[in-house]
């Protein structure tokens, strides 16, 4: 039998997949499992947005749809992304894909050539090195600047730019950390972009969520950016919508085009149902989401009481986003019975599988030592779930 493609077969599995799914595993055969591992709303869709879905599936709105999205959605976007970005698009400049993960991908498959080099600051989204792997171009991470948490490390960054150096793909707030970039910090990465004439994809997925009185901000939106930048959104999380698979992406019209072409040939279009919901999620009524931002914030403090002062812990209060990203290399190298904790999947292991609780292993997301605690569930569930972390984490040292 002939070997399977070579570019397939370097891609790892994305961990924060399969550690859902083992705790699903676990959970159907009847283990008391909590999981802080999805990076998704527990929050219903709203329903005049239901209410739109079933209108379109009542008219029976199911046929094939314009690839790049049906006109009332690209208009709905288009009005966002001018109203609380700061963009100007015209629809032409707007592409709908199932999901902001296929965003990044056409954009990725429309713009890189083998070879070329993509670059983002670590800790990183897990799916981003296999995105690019897959665009045949050659994942480049930057590391964390020394004693600054992970704020983007400006000097790393030029250190690892070279000739091959095709784009630079920003999350912001980031995923895992939660950490919101600065209008400063995204000035000088523009200053950066524009003196090495570099694309940006700044995947802003969670631009809804942020917290204290921070203001999420778009690279696009900067003087001389709105040629080199494509913007990433979705209703996923805004909209408390990830299982509606409506992501959508705008930027210059040669690149949009070339995405749409990428699209054409792989999904055709978006589901025509899910389109007529993000159309009614994204012009409708807000209240519902604001207050589900404001619960997210409610939860993240009530988390981070429970995780601050532990020993061997090291966390920071979330910007954004809805995740913690604490440091965990005081537990490792630590006897505990059996075990022997050599890194933070040894770590995750003994979590889930002794005290019930999955998490994801920071170095899914290239930073050893850490771990990603999502506080997306109930108040009731997540209190549950960080209580046994913290006593499992306890009972090692």
């Amino acid at each position: 039998m002939r070997a399977l493609s070579t570019t397939i077969r370097a891609l790892e599995e994305s961990r924060t997949l399969a550690l859902t799914n083992e705790a699903r595993r676990l959970r159907a055969a009847g283990v008391d499992i909590i999981s802080l591992t999805a990076g998704e709303p527990d929050f219903p869709t709203p329903r005049h947005a239901k209410q739109a879905a079933i209108r379109a599936i009542e008219d029976n709105f199911t046929g094939y749809t314009a690839t790049e999205g049906i006109p009332e959605l690209l208009e709905a976007i288009r009005e966002k992304f001018a109203r609380e970005n700061g963009l100007r698009y015209s629809q032409e400049q707007i592409l709908v894909s199932a999901g902001a993960k296929q965003s990044v991908f056409n954009t990725l498959q429309a713009i890189c050539s083998p070879g070329d080099e993509v670059v983002f600051f670590s800790p990183y989204w897990v799916s981003y090195p296999a995105l690019v792997q897959l665009a045949r171009a050659v994942p480049v991470a930057v590391p964390p600047f020394p004693g600054r948490r992970f704020r983007p490390n400006l000097e790393g960054l030029r250190r690892v730019l070279s000739p091959r150096t095709q784009v630079l793909l920003l999350n912001t707030p980031c995923n895992p950390t939660g950490d919101v970039l600065s209008s400063e910090e995204l000035e000088e990465i523009a200053a950066i972009a524009l003196e090495r004439d570099l694309y940006i994809i700044s995947d802003e997925v969670y631009e809804r969520m942020v917290y204290d009185g921070r203001k999420h901000a778009s690279i696009g939106a900067l003087p001389g950016m709105a040629e080199r930048v494509i913007t990433v959104s979705s209703v996923s999380k805004s909209h408390a919508m990830p299982g509606w698979r409506i992501g959508y992406l705008g930027g210059p019209p040669e690149v949009v085009s070339a995405a749409k072409k990428v699209q054409g040939h792989t999904t055709t279009c978006n589901n025509s149902v899910a389109q007529r919901a993000a159309t009614a999620a994204l012009t409708g009524p807000q209240g519902e989401m604001d207050r589900m931002v404001e619960e997210f914030r409610s939860r993240r403090d009530i988390a981070f009481e429970m995780l601050r002062g532990l020993p061997g812990l090291v966390t920071s209060l979330p910007e954004g986003a809805m995740f913690f990203f604490p440091g965990i290399t005081g537990f490792l190298g630590v006897p505990h019975g059996k075990h022997l904790f050599r890194g933070d999947v040894d770590l995750a292991a003994y979590l889930l599988h002794e005290h019930h609780v999955a998490v994801v292993p920071g170095s899914a997301f290239g930073e050893p030592g850490h771990l990603r605690l999502s506080f997306s569930s109930p108040e009731a569930i997540l209190r549950d779930g960080v209580r046994r972390l913290v006593q499992g984490l306890e009972r090692i040292t």
